[in-house]
């Protein structure tokens, strides 16, 4: 009797033992939804300044920016992000090479190597002291 009462007593076990076992549908617990990381603030557009020979900015020069277009404002300011393409419309400006425009910052300091190209043919990159030669009613895009 004995060897049967062991017996049981295993068989017990085992069942016991499988119930307990991993898988199963059981009510695990709680897993929130995966979250979306906040998206990236947004990247200020930053200005620069088209002036004459003397740093008076150049307003009401009409721009078109991969971003936006306008007018430059009264200092000659233009908004672009780095990476556009801007157009100037030189329209009933005087270009020749006594009169050339300037690319600057906010601290009057010309932007050197800025590369663009005008209708007229005139091509290259801004100077040190950031100016371009132009003609006469000429259209000229720059690649920032």
């Amino acid at each position: 009797m004995k060897r049967f009462s062991i017996i049981v007593d295993l068989a017990a076990a085992a069942i016991i033992f499988t119930g307990c076992g991993g898988g199963g549908g059981g009510g695990g617990g709680y897993v929130p939804p995966p979250v979306d990381p906040a998206p990236p603030p947004p990247v200020a557009m930053d200005v620069l300044y088209l002036d004459d020979i003397d740093g008076i900015g150049m307003a009401d020069v009409p721009y078109i920016c991969d971003s936006g277009s306008g007018l430059t404002d009264l200092d000659g300011a233009f908004y672009f992000y780095w990476g556009d393409a801007c157009e100037f419309d030189l329209f009933g400006f005087d270009g020749d090479v006594f009169f050339s425009l300037h690319i600057d910052d906010a601290d009057a300091i010309g932007l050197g190597g800025i590369p663009f190209e005008c209708l007229s043919g005139w091509d290259g990159v801004t100077d040190y002291d950031g100016s371009f030669e132009y003609e006469v009613d000429d259209v000229c895009t720059f690649y920032f």
